[in-house]
């Protein structure tokens, strides 16, 4: 599972990589910091439950769309 989840998380940084998205840019550290460190998590309500690499992708579409991105940031300036 370990090598499963490190496979996942290694494609997810090289595509960000490709696609010239800067990884130390705050805004992106958080959601990347947040998508490693719930891989482990579970949320559940009456019966059904989300964990482990369906969370993680959840979280982090969420995170990526409530988070200001550059066009924001840009707008502001």
């Amino acid at each position: 599972m370990t090598l499963l989840f490190g496979t996942i998380a290694t494609i997810g940084m090289n595509t960000l990589i490709r696609e010239g998205t800067d990884p130390a840019q705050p805004r992106n550290l958080v959601i990347v910091s947040l998508i490693f460190g719930i891989g482990d998590m579970a949320l559940g309500y009456s019966g059904f439950v989300v964990k482990g690499i369906g969370l993680s992708a959840i979280v982090g579409v969420l995170l990526n769309l409530l988070l200001p991105g550059r066009e924001m940031v840009n707008s502001q300036q």
